[in-house]
This record gives structure tokens, sequence and C-alpha cells, in this order.
């Protein structure tokens, strides 16, 4: 299971880069809930640990579980965070894993970009019009990363 931030700021969003067996990849913020970790706790721990920045934890936008080649993983919690503005200037080297799990952080715009999951092109757009104020109904297709 993982927990990851939607932070949003003048039409981008947050994304980062991390650091895999596979190279790296792009995604939302984030990360593993520990064994008996509630989620919100987990989100604000994880986006501490790589920006150094405590969230404003909103809504709950969508719950989206990955397949991969090995099956399915645990579910992804995705929330809004509201204070995108507190993430513009960021230093990941003055943080407990960003340099570690990271290789790089900032407001992208997401449509040039490989993002995991895949998905997220498609989404992310319709939630900033809906103000991420409610939940939006994401259609997955079976072929999707």
């Amino acid at each position: 299971m993982s927990a990851r931030g939607i932070i949003e700021y003048d039409g981008k969003y947050l994304l980062v880069r991390q650091r895999s067996n596979n190279g790296t990849f792009w995604c939302l913020p984030g990360g593993g809930i520990e064994p008996g970790e509630d989620i919100i706790s987990a989100l604000k721990r994880e986006l501490v640990e790589e920006t150094g920045v405590v969230p404003a934890v909103g809504n709950l936008l969508f719950v989206h579980q990955i397949k991969d080649k090995d099956g399915y993983s645990g579910p992804g919690f995705y929330f809004y965070v509201e204070n995108g503005s507190d993430y513009l200037k960021l230093d990941i080297a003055g943080t407990t894993h960003g340099s570690l799990e990271l290789v790089e952080i900032g407001f992208v715009g997401i449509q040039g970009i490989h993002v995991l999951p895949a998905f997220l092109k498609q989404a992310l757009p319709r939630l900033l019009q809906n103000g991420f104020r409610v939940p939006t109904q994401i259609i997955l297709s079976k072929n999707e990363e």
C-alpha cells in the first residue's frame, strides 16, 4: 500500500523522479505505508522525508491499484495537498530521504513526460478542473502500467 500527494501550483504538479533498478521514472511524491501506520500519517511522513515540508492533507481523491508483470500491487491512496505554494523552493539535499531516493523534484507539466501510473496524465487535469474538491471517477484500461 502507498499514500501519495497531489500537489498543484499554477497548473503544474509536484513530481519526483525516483531511482529504481530499471532507471528513473516520474511519479507523485509519497510512498509506502508501514505496518500499523494510518494512511494520513504515512503520507505526512513520506512527504516530509522527501521534501522537508509538512503537508496540509486535503481530500482523498482516488484509490488506484497498479498492475505490473507480477500481478497487482497493494492499493495507492491519492490525496490532495492544500499548501502547494509551500513546495516552491525545495532542497532535497536537506531532507532525510530525498537525496537517497530521488534524482529530481519540482513542479512540471505532465503531458510531455512518462508518469507512473500512466492514467495520471488524463486524471490530474480533470481533478484540477473540479478544484480538487470532489473525487473524480477514473476509468482504467486493463493494459495500464
